[in-house]
């Protein structure tokens, strides 16, 4: 099962493939990496456009790689409200994509994943970093961040069903 985890914005949205396995090596996770990087849209792009260029992008990878699920984080309101604003736009094009290529949609909290990864909901960025690329038994830093917690997301939907596949 090939699980695409996306960690949306407008300005920069971080996704990762990975594998999850139906028969595991005795000494893994059955977690594999199939890739991952980052979406970045021009700051000075009307934001229609830059909504546009992401799903143009998003889809290309899907069309790819044929996602059966994609994982997205579901964002809390904080005090800044335009930014909160900006990243359910970018989750509004990552649901459309779920509905347009027939995939399912799931949402967890970073909390959610800090917490199954780092066994700490309050885990850093680099601890996230590490643990993803733990997971994933790669040595080299997950870069950037955004591509890191999108990994994070897809790892912690394998964790979840990894009874139910």
């Amino acid at each position: 099962m090939i699980i695409l985890g996306i960690d949306p914005g407008t300005a920069s949205t971080g996704w990762g493939l990975v594998r999850k396995l139906q028969n595991p090596p005795k000494n893994g996770n059955g977690i594999e990496l199939l890739d991952y990087g980052c979406i970045r849209t021009p700051p000075d792009l009307a934001m229609p456009k830059r909504l546009l260029l992401l799903k143009n992008e998003l889809s290309s990878i899907i069309t790819a790689h044929k996602p059966m699920a994609l994982v997205v984080e579901r964002i809390f309101f904080n005090t800044n409200v335009k930014t909160a604003i900006s990243v359910g736009q970018a989750r509004g094009v990552v649901m459309l994509l779920s509905a347009q290529f027939e995939a399912e949609f799931f949402e967890y909290t970073a909390l959610q994943a800090k917490k199954e990864l780092t066994g700490y909901g309050r885990a850093g960025k680099q601890e996230m970093q590490k643990a993803a690329a733990d997971y994933l038994g790669i040595v080299e830093k997950i870069k950037p961040d955004d591509a890191a917690d999108a990994l994070a997301l897809a790892i912690f939907h394998c964790l979840r069903i990894g009874k139910k596949v």
